[in-house]
């Protein structure tokens, strides 16, 4: 009887202090498994980089004449593709830079027009570009600590295309989705700032305590079993 008191007790206390977080986990754990990944990141809004035959040796610049042209010492040179044009990727120690393959253009930072470009040849839904502007300090969403370039896409197919202003990269495509999906995704972990830390002290606590608040019911409803069951009569 004492047990079943104090489990009572402690069951009844623990469920106003976690009960509203057991159901946040439970209404965001839902929210998250109503839609794929690959959805809530924007993938069927966003081309895939198609990467197009180029000779190298004839349609480019030799690597050595690009080298020439760098005012930093280059560590690592590779060759790809921006808005369908051949560039040389370079690594300098001043950071990141970028040479147009054919003329040699010095493409980095991003400007305002070639960010565009990538923005639109990037862009596979149904709207149109309604909004541009450079961000000094993107938001968190951006997942970028560098100058970024931001484009609106709507209204059909709204979304948010975030552009490294170094790099030229598609850094983020951000939808109504997935910030709804980003809000449980705080709830859930419990970390409402920045939204990575699934390892705070605050989840720990409370998984803690939501199994003693388990434990709790279990053994209130073993006892109450216990009870309801007829007793046998002494003879």
């Amino acid at each position: 009887m004492k047990l079943f008191r104090l489990m009572g007790q402690v069951h009844l206390w623990l469920g106003l202090v976690v009960g509203v977080q057991v159901m946040l986990w439970l209404v965001s754990g839902l929210i998250m498994v109503l839609w794929d990944i690959e959805t809530v990141r924007g993938e069927h809004l966003r081309h895939d980089v198609q990467e197009a035959e180029i000779d190298w040796a004839e349609d480019a610049l030799p690597l050595a004449d690009v080298l020439a042209t760098q005012t930093s010492p280059v560590t690592d040179a590779t060759t790809g593709w921006l808005a369908g044009e051949p560039v040389w990727r370079l690594t300098t120690e001043d950071g990141p830079a970028m040479v147009d393959a054919r003329t040699g253009a010095d493409l980095t930072p991003v400007s305002e027009d070639l960010a565009r470009q990538i923005a639109l040849f990037r862009y596979a839904g149904n709207g149109g570009l309604i909004a541009q502007d450079r961000l000094d300090n993107p938001p968190r969403e951006a997942g970028l600590g560098v100058p970024a370039w931001r484009f609106e896409f709507g209204p059909e197919d709204p979304a948010t295309f975030y552009i490294n202003s170094q790099t030229g990269e598609l850094r983020a495509v951000r939808t109504t989705l997935w910030r709804v999906y980003d809000f449980f995704w705080g709830l859930h972990i419990m970390d409402w700032d920045t939204r990575e830390n699934f390892n705070s002290w605050w989840i720990k606590m409370f998984a803690a305590v939501s199994i003693v608040f388990g434990l709790a019911g279990v053994v209130l409803t073993f006892y109450r079993l216990k009870w309801m069951m007829p007793r046998k009569k002494r003879g």
